[in-house]
């Protein structure tokens, strides 16, 4: 499993739903109106054509793979998520 920081220009409420419709929790989380997580055995392009990004997509914006290194001060929840799809990631 692999985890994913999928960023918008500015906020979209259909990007939003296709997010959470195509991710189901715990397999994404919403950290603001512009920026979610999202993880799964995926590819970057994937996420793209799922969600909507690009020249014939509702929205602007781009998807990073990350790669275990996170840090920073934020609400508690965003370390529970990167936890929780780092022990996925280790069960597969």
């Amino acid at each position: 499993m692999s985890t994913f920081a999928v960023i918008l220009n500015e906020p979209n409420e259909r990007v939003a739903a296709r997010i959470r419709d195509a991710y189901p929790s715990p397999d994404h989380y919403h950290f603001s109106d512009t920026v979610y997580l999202v993880a799964g055995d995926l590819l970057v392009d994937d996420i793209i054509d799922t969600v909507g990004i690009g020249r014939d997509g509702d929205a602007a914006g781009f998807v990073v793979r990350l790669n275990h290194g996170y840090g920073g001060w934020t609400n508690r929840g965003i370390w529970d998520w990167f936890a929780r799809a780092e022990e996925a990631k280790r069960s597969a």
